[in-house]
């Protein structure tokens, strides 16, 4: 079968890989959708978690094609969505705590896409532990938005109430633009959206930003210390710097994006009283998140640019690095 691959030399590659066999504990699912992330385009520079010579791909929903006899109660023919850091131990300090997102097995040994063979192929074997069942109501699009939805409402919980806030999300990629919308779902007072590419830009009105800017803008626009909550969703050290800027003594500066460099002046920070909190993954959010996009309450069709077939993987790959399109989805089995 057709995959996308990152090899062990570190780059990405079109590669025909045999059948995934099945173990009695996993469960096998035919993979209909699959989002490219924003970190899947830096994978090659990013040996701590992915890991090479395993199919990529961390975004799939799908539809069981076979159960292990040891799997659980799944049926053939369910629809679900896979977290791809499911499968957890169950054993250890975090797992324990209520803290899943930092099980070493789930996120640093087992993640599917990166250290397990994901859903960039027609058909990936699972650990019963990363399945989500899906309300049959719940329309395609809606189903592939699982995760990348999951991690922007993670960041929104994590940043505390949001009522009657002004926000600023800086980065106007996938994860910026639903931290938009939810934020504005969850009654943020004002949405302020900054984005170099005018290309994103222009999905600010539809994601809730009553004001969008790029970086230039917001330096010039923005007062200093007007902020409540920052998103920092770019991984640009510039944009972190700023974010202190914008931010209110007490704000609270969520950062969902990884990036090289600093941007944190400590003295800034000790002289507003700014809350840091890093935002890794999620946990009870991915469920939640079935439910947001099952009700509609997050509109994601229009973040769609574009669903493709594994050959084509590349070329949307190459158009996601230069900021060309939104999203984009591969369809491995048409």
């Amino acid at each position: 079968m057709e995959a996308v691959v990152l090899g062990r030399d570190r780059k990405i590659v079109l590669e025909s890989r045999p059948e995934p066999g099945l173990r009695p504990d996993q469960v096998m699912v035919e993979v209909d959708l699959c989002g490219i992330c924003g970190s899947d385009l830096h994978a090659p520079q990013l040996p701590q978690v992915y890991r090479g010579g395993f199919v990529m791909g961390h975004e799939p929903s799908g539809r069981i094609t076979r159960v292990g006899d040891e799997a659980g109660d799944w049926k053939v023919g369910q629809r679900v969505a896979v977290n791809p850091n499911g499968n957890v131990c169950g054993q250890c300090t975090y797992c324990l705590s209520g803290r899943p997102n930092f099980c070493r097995q789930a996120t640093m040994e087992t993640a599917l896409g990166l250290q397990m063979d994901g859903a960039l192929a027609p058909r990936m074997a699972v650990f019963p532990g990363t399945l989500r069942a899906l309300p049959a109501s719940m329309g395609r699009l809606e189903a592939a938005w699982v995760e990348p939805t999951a991690t922007a409402l993670r960041a929104a919980v994590l940043a505390g109430g949001l009522g009657g806030a002004t926000v600023a999300v800086f980065g106007g990629g996938p994860i910026g633009q639903l931290a938009c919308r939810i934020a504005a779902h969850r009654g943020a007072g004002r949405v302020v959206l900054v984005e170099p590419a005018p290309e994103r830009r222009r999905f600010g009105p539809a994601s809730g930003a009553d004001l969008t800017l790029s970086p230039a803008e917001s330096g010039t626009e923005l007062a200093e210390s007007t902020v409540d909550v920052v998103f920092e969703c770019s991984g640009n050290a510039a944009a972190r710097a700023e974010a202190l800027r914008l931010l209110t003594p007490g704000g609270v500066l969520v950062n969902v994006g990884a990036g090289p460099g600093g941007g944190f002046d400590p003295d800034v920070v000790l002289l507003k009283e700014i809350t840091i909190r890093g935002s890794f993954v999620y946990g009870s959010e991915f469920d939640d998140a079935v439910g947001l996009l099952a009700r509609g309450d997050i509109r994601v069709d229009d973040l769609t640019t574009e669903i493709v077939p594994v050959g084509e993987a590349l070329r949307a790959i190459d158009a996601l690095r230069s900021a060309e399109v939104m999203k984009v989805f591969v369809a491995p089995n048409g």
